[in-house]
């Protein structure tokens, strides 16, 4: 049995006429009375009662008039949808993220995709940007969003930039420097500095951080690295020290009411945003989704 089979079937039970049936599927009646015939014999009963006035369908034939129609209907529906997917219309993206990388408008970017290619599953993952890079380099991941650190980490990954945010302080709202335009690394030499980090993690912020002040010659006075944000907040509320985040995550913070985010104000003081995939990834959905995380960027 074969699809062709099936609809010569169907033209026959459309039109009750091998003649018109024929016509209708540009063929002779020869041809379809044969196909018919066969499938016939493969399936041991007489779809057809035949007679030299009219051509009905048997009590078997108006079963298989259902059941050929949806088989028809699902291989139509089989083949539009392997089309999809290989273009990439359907699908599944497992997607990787820092914290707080939905402030940046990629959440909103991320929407209109899923608006555009609703049966493109999505299935998100947020962890620390080792573990990213491990993740994506396994073929755990198909795309990680992440800040961009150093260029070494990316061996062998194609990375494209999608924004690039501004470094901040954050303070308590009654410290000196909260009321300022802008901060410097000079103005922060001093104080004590909780750092956001990530145990155990070979890249993250603090360590880019610690560097920016080696870099102008000063020696940060660090006093804690901690995983929890929660708790640095705590400890920013109680007057304990200050922090440095990027503006994605800083600026939220000031919803808190007793914390102040304020801008670096040197050029250098910002971070990049980047979308991060290997090169010899055969999933044609990422090329459907990067053109989204680009757009206005």
């Amino acid at each position: 049995m074969n699809s062709r089979q099936l609809e010569y079937f169907l033209a026959v039970a459309h039109e009750l006429n091998f003649t018109k049936a024929a016509e209708s599927m540009y063929v002779s009646q020869t041809a379809v009375t044969q196909q018919i015939k066969a499938l016939e014999e493969q399936l041991g009963v007489s779809l057809f009662e035949r007679t030299k006035k009219k051509v009905v369908l048997t009590p078997a034939g108006k079963v298989f008039l259902q059941e050929a129609s949806s088989i028809l209907n699902r291989i139509d529906t089989a083949v539009e949808r392997t089309r999809e997917a290989s273009s990439g219309v359907i699908g599944s993206l497992e997607i990787g993220f820092s914290v707080g990388i939905g402030n940046t408008g990629l959440a909103e970017k991320i929407q209109a995709f899923n608006e555009k290619y609703p049966n493109i599953a999505m299935k998100f993952t947020n962890q620390s940007p080792s573990m990213l890079l491990k993740m994506l380099k396994n073929g755990d991941l198909d795309l990680v969003l992440m800040p961009m650190f150093e260029e070494r980490y990316y061996q062998n990954v194609e990375v494209r930039r999608l924004s690039t945010e501004r470094m901040s302080a954050v303070f308590p709202r009654t410290h000196v420097l909260a009321q300022k335009p802008y901060v410097t690394r000079a103005d922060l030499k001093d104080e004590n500095l909780i750092l956001a980090c990530t145990p155990e993690s070979e890249i993250g912020e603090d360590k880019r951080i610690i560097e920016t002040f080696w870099k102008r010659g000063y020696h940060p006075n660090v006093v804690a690295k901690i995983e929890d944000v929660e708790t640095i907040l705590l400890m920013l509320s109680a007057n304990m020290g200050v922090t440095i985040l990027p503006s994605y995550l800083s600026i939220p913070l000031q919803s808190r009411g007793r914390l102040v985010s304020v801008p670096f104000g040197g050029p250098e003081d910002t971070i990049d945003i980047i979308a991060a995939w290997m090169p010899q990834t055969e999933n044609p959905s990422l090329e459907k989704i990067l053109p989204f995380l680009e757009e206005n960027q």
